[in-house]
């Protein structure tokens, strides 16, 4: 038992490692020299990339994010075979994307990430939510009313019809709103530390 106990926790350990992979940081200094925390909206994240950097730029940065999350889910399905294993998971390469440890603990809002993570533990429902959210980029121009739409839908569908396990289900809500409330608070911090005037 304590061996399994300190498996588990090696598991979310490492998944927190990959979820906090600072890409937009990264990117930001390898292609401008600049901290990306200080630039836009100061959020570690591939909008403020996109919006600062480049379209390419941030474009890769989402990709990047949202293989953090998968990679974590399936890295604890290749080696345990264990659905809740898979969700800590999940949770920590989130958290880790949201608070990295590389970054003293200010990361970004973690959507992609939790896209990628919905991705790997309900593929038969998110793969293709994920290719119509992909429509509503194309005609919409707005990655937040993509994610929106995928973060949205998934869930509900995950409830019914897809009729996944209540543990499941309740997981695909929770992540979400992990994320809504990360970014209502990001953007609350925001607005409070603009300078007035």
């Amino acid at each position: 038992m304590a061996w399994t106990g300190l498996t588990w926790f090696a598991l979310a350990l490492v998944s927190y490692l990959i979820g906090g992979i600072p890409t937009a940081y990264l990117a930001a200094r390898l292609l401008k020299g600049a901290d990306i925390r200080s630039l836009g909206d100061r959020n570690v994240g591939a909008a403020n990339v996109y919006r600062n950097i480049s379209s390419w730029a941030g474009a890769a940065v989402a990709l990047i994010d949202i293989a953090k999350g998968a990679a974590a889910v399936l890295l604890v399905r290749g080696l345990v075979d264990s659905p809740p294993a898979e969700m800590i998971a999940g949770l920590a390469a989130v958290a880790g994307h949201n608070w990295p440890v590389y970054l003293r603990l200010r990361g970004g809002r973690g959507a992609a990430t939790t896209v990628g993570v919905l991705l790997a533990m309900l593929p038969a429902l998110a793969i293709p939510v994920g290719l119509l959210a992909l429509v509503v980029l194309y005609f919409s121009r707005r990655a937040i009313y993509s994610l929106g739409f995928f973060l949205i839908l998934t869930p509900i569908l995950a409830w019914w019809p897809a009729d996944y396990t209540y543990a499941v289900a309740s997981y695909s809500v929770a992540i979400p709103l992990m994320v809504g409330g990360r970014h209502l608070w990001s953007v609350k911090r925001s607005a409070t530390s603009k300078p007035a005037g």
